[in-house]
């Protein structure tokens, strides 16, 4: 687990974080969440030991988090760094060689794996400056593969337009679920909102909320909604419904039925497991289901009502 204990930090007389306390479990997925100059990529840098001179405690399993040795916590970064002129293979062998986690013996077959995996192979013997940001970002997550860490750090991961990649990021971050503990520093909720455990909302250093995501809805008095539309029998899809106890805040009208899940099942495989066998309970009793479809909550919402 990593704990914030009032953590201050201030720049030249200015204060980029006042006061913040609050804990990352372990194997969650934790989303700091807020706009430009809100604190988030200082948080980052603090975890990462880039920035030391802060106030407050900041712990790693108890231990403050500049004695832990060993690299337990690695970042993905939004922006890229002046590389050398070294191609993708010498670039994640010169890690491997730092992070000593392979046996030299497996490390080139593990990187031929990761490198189909993401469609590189033709990028392995290329100089790693030459490479696309998003192809980049695909070789960075293949270091930190090799690394193994049990923390991973992504700074404004799905920055991209492309939906094609973004789908890419996502089905290799969701596969890490629940082994890792993954924390994400984003100004949206896309892309993130189905895997997130936790919610850290931000505003210029100031912790507007925190908690579980249902928690923080809930707080927000907001929630993650379904919607299903059938095609007939609707009240019978209704009575069904009714006799769920995962579901409340039941509405519908001739077509439409809207409902949200409990705010106890937190954990998307959880969510996943109970929606799943919401929409197998309706097919089974003849039920003809059109449509069904998660009603998305947006970081705006989510900020306005904190904030209002």
């Amino acid at each position: 687990m990593i704990e914030l204990k009032n953590v201050k930090l201030n720049i030249d007389n200015i204060d980029i974080l006042n006061e913040l306390s609050f804990s990352i479990p372990d194997n969650s997925v934790f989303c700091i969440l807020g706009n430009r100059k809100s604190g988030k990529s200082s948080i980052f840098k603090i975890l990462t030991g880039i920035y030391k001179n802060y106030y407050g405690e900041v712990l790693y399993d108890g231990k403050d988090i500049n004695d832990i040795k060993g690299c337990r916590i690695d970042i993905l970064h939004d922006t890229r760094e002046n590389d050398p002129d070294i191609t993708v293979n010498e670039y994640l062998k010169f890690y491997a060689g730092i992070y000593k986690t392979f046996d030299e013996n497996e490390l080139d077959g593990y990187i031929d794996t990761m490198l189909k995996k993401f469609s590189l192979m033709s990028y392995k013997y290329t100089s790693i400056d030459l490479i696309d940001n998003e192809n980049y970002k695909l070789v960075e997550l293949i270091r930190i593969s090799i690394n193994n860490p049990n923390v991973i750090l992504f700074d404004n991961l799905f920055s991209s337009d492309n939906a094609d990649f973004n789908e890419k990021l996502l089905e290799y971050i969701k596969s890490l679920v629940g082994q890792k503990t993954l924390v994400f520093a984003s100004r949206s909720l896309n892309h993130i909102e189905e895997i997130a455990t936790h919610i850290a909302v931000l505003e210029t250093g100031n912790l507007v909320a925190v908690g579980k995501k249902e928690e923080v809805y809930k707080k927000a008095e907001l929630s993650n909604k379904i919607e299903i539309e059938v095609i007939e029998n609707i009240q019978d899809a209704v009575d069904i419904l009714k006799e769920n106890a995962d579901i409340a805040n039941i509405v519908y009208n001739d077509k439409i039925i809207s409902f949200s899940i409990v705010s106890d099942i937190t954990y998307s495989k959880d969510r996943n497991q109970v929606e799943a066998n919401i929409l197998k309970k309706l097919i089974d009793n003849g039920i003809k289901v059109y449509s069904f479809k998660k009603q998305r909550v947006r970081f705006e919402q989510l900020f306005g009502r904190l904030k209002g």
